[in-house]
């Protein structure tokens, strides 16, 4: 087994723990936004809502091509750790997936030559 696609597994799993509690939390800040009359708070709260479940399902992906397709799926879990960083900023909680899912990513990309026995 691919050790980066192990890791990438373990990251995307995390971040999508992570991603539906904050998609709960997200939601009920998007509804007492609108019942406030606050449009641009829904709008923006709507946006974290999906990026939350988004990016992890992406790492996911990239965790599960890494294992047959290294470079394409050292692709996307790069992608899912840099949007994670880039959308939620560098909290505890999204360090520990972004760096799971780039170390996956950086080790998945390195074994693309080599097959699996």
């Amino acid at each position: 087994m691919k050790v980066g696609g192990v890791l990438g597994v373990i990251g995307g799993l995390i971040a999508l723990l992570v991603g539906a509690i904050g998609h709960s939390a997200t939601g009920m800040l998007g509804s007492l936004a609108a019942g406030v009359g606050y449009s641009d708070g829904e709008a923006s709260m709507q946006y974290y809502g999906v990026m939350s479940l988004a990016l992890p399902i992406i790492g996911l992906v990239g965790a599960g091509l890494a294992f047959q397709q290294g470079t394409l799926g050292a692709a996307l879990m790069a992608i899912s750790a840099a949007g994670i960083l880039f959308v939620f900023g560098a909290g505890v909680l999204s360090l520990i997936c972004s760096i799971l899912l780039g170390i996956g990513a950086t080790l998945a990309f390195l074994d693309k030559g080599k097959t699996a026995v």
